[in-house]
């Protein structure tokens, strides 16, 4: 036989006794309590991925005139990751959108594109004579 049957629950447990607004009240600080105790763990492994990213993290700065690879990883069909190319390009940066964008555009005749600087990549091949200028922009 079970002690809670023969002894009955203790009283801070059994719900006799109790109004339905005390039962409320309680269910609502205890759902409060556990959010902010979630909202606190949360914070602390948000803090704890980002100081290891930012360990990890090589911050470049590219200038305007500066040619850049692009990361565009597309992915085909019936062909490994491993060997399919992530960074197309080379494009020229024309201009910086304070503190992490810039404009790239391919040639004179392209569309220039925003992108953020963590996409990408320096070139240091060759690069194509562009008509573009620095008048231009």
């Amino acid at each position: 036989m079970a002690i809670d049957l023969v002894m009955g629950l203790p009283p801070e447990e059994s719900n006799y006794g109790h109004s339905m607004q005390d039962y409320l009240k309680r269910l609502q600080r205890d759902t409060f309590d556990a959010f902010q105790l979630a909202m606190k763990h949360l914070r602390a492994s948000a803090e704890r991925r980002k100081k290891s990213y930012n360990i990890r993290v090589k911050a470049e700065q590219f200038q305007v005139g500066d040619w850049v690879y692009y990361h565009y990883p597309r992915r085909y069909q019936k062909k490994s990751p491993k060997w399919q190319k992530s960074y197309i390009g080379p494009y020229l940066a024309t201009r910086m959108i304070a503190p992490v964008n810039y404009v790239l555009q391919r040639s004179a005749k392209s569309k220039p594109f925003v992108v953020h600087a963590d996409k990408l990549k320096r070139c240091y091949g060759e690069t194509p004579k562009c008509s573009l200028s620095q008048n231009d922009q």
